[in-house]
């Protein structure tokens, strides 16, 4: 049973991160980005909404947020750096997190 919540984890982490890599190449203006922020309801009506949002957060959403943060408050190329950067930084997080079990 963890194996299967381990699973689903990664599969989210590797979502985000490849959709923080498209968002650094490609920009917040592309069909890949029109088609994830439709699984994001505004306000959601009924439990199908809510699980859908609490979907796009997990595969998606860290990621378009961080990018829409950055590129609006930092412009468009400084934007794109640091939001690598802070991918740069999760990544290294992650890292170090799934290493602790393994010094021990």
């Amino acid at each position: 049973m963890i194996d299967v919540f381990a699973f689903i984890i990664g599969l989210a982490i590797a979502f985000q991160l490849i959709t923080a890599m498209l968002l650094f190449i490609l920009g917040k203006n592309t069909p890949f980005v029109f088609l994830v922020n439709k699984l994001y309801e505004e306000k959601p009506k009924g439990i199908y909404d809510r699980f859908m949002n609490g979907f796009y957060y997990m595969f998606f959403g860290i990621a378009v947020v961080l990018f829409r943060r950055s590129t609006e408050k930092h412009g468009g190329i400084k934007g794109r750096f640091i939001f690598l950067l802070e991918w740069i930084g999760i990544t290294v997080m992650l890292f170090i997190l799934v290493n602790i079990p393994h010094m021990f």
